[in-house]
């Protein structure tokens, strides 16, 4: 490769450290705002339930708006989940924006499960940056992590593998793999919150349906694989067995750490859920087995 190249090689990576250094930064900051508004709502000063996630979702999303124009004036912004996906932009560069996901957790009394996502999409390249934050348990993880030398240690494997799924639809035979590997079930809200448990290490995985959103899950396993885990997508071979209900036909994703991703594997091999494409970690050529 020319020094131009390797010139070029280097800019882009920093450029996507910086990046995800800003997407940290901007959550954390709409978190404060989202937490503020919680308060303000316990002190009888604004409104509850639904009308106080719509209220937090809208100001979220303008204030991450208002650092991404400040910030990048020429990047385009999509907020999700959106029917139009990041290419559709004229942009080289497109913001992905999920001011408050998991409103339902939000507004709950108590329920720290919810949490702010944003991500830089390029195009020719996809995802490049994400960063995930969980405001009211103070986390916040991002993809430059790797990159900047620091990483969470590894939890040695316990007796019994701890697995997160959603808590009003988890993904289709979610509840009957986690009972066939012996793991503890573990019902979460947001998206993000689940993700990030799998990588502070209350969880060991993370059984994923595919949202609508394309390209908010991508953000998600970029932020997930740059914290170690693998992310494996699964495709169901007979999707009209799969139970009925709003995850009918999604495909799934399985986050997880390295030592636990063949043993889900296999559990979801029995219900004719396999790999949609190469397992991380596997030689090239090398077939999954169920």
């Amino acid at each position: 490769m020319s020094t131009t190249g390797r010139y070029a090689e280097r800019t882009v990576v920093a450029d996507d450290f910086l990046a995800a250094g800003f997407a940290a930064r901007a959550t954390v900051a709409a978190g404060r705002l989202l937490l503020d508004l919680r308060t303000q709502h316990e002190d009888g000063l604004a409104p509850g339930g639904a009308k106080m996630a719509q209220l937090g979702r809208t100001w979220s999303g303008l204030l991450l708006r208002n650092r991404i124009r400040a910030r990048y004036p020429r990047d385009g912004v999509l907020t999700g989940p959106d029917e139009r996906a990041p290419d559709e932009l004229r942009g080289r560069r497109v913001w992905l924006v999920e001011p408050l996901d998991a409103a339902e957790e939000y507004h709950g009394p108590g329920d720290p499960h919810w949490s702010v996502r944003l991500a830089l999409w390029e195009r020719e390249r996809g995802v490049v940056a994400a960063a995930v934050a969980v405001p009211a348990l103070c986390e916040v993880v991002c993809t430059a992590d790797r990159e900047a030398g620091w990483r969470r240690p590894s939890r040695a494997p316990g007796p019994r593998p701890r697995v997160v799924v959603d808590t009003r639809h988890p993904a289709a035979f979610a509840r009957t793999v986690v009972r066939q590997i012996g793991a503890e079930l573990i019902p979460m809200g947001s998206a993000g919150a689940k993700t990030v448990a799998v990588i502070q290490g209350d969880a060991d995985a993370y059984i994923h349906s595919r949202s609508a959103w394309e390209w908010g899950d991508q953000a998600l396993f970029r932020v997930a694989e740059a914290a170690g885990l693998q992310v494996t997508s699964v495709a169901d071979a007979h999707p009209s067995r799969r139970p009925q209900g709003p995850e009918r036909g999604a495909g799934l994703a399985v986050i997880c750490r390295p030592w636990l991703t063949r043993t889900l594997l296999t559990a979801f091999g029995a219900h004719g859920i396999r790999p949609a494409g190469a397992v991380p970690g596997q030689r090239k050529g090398a077939r999954a087995r169920p």
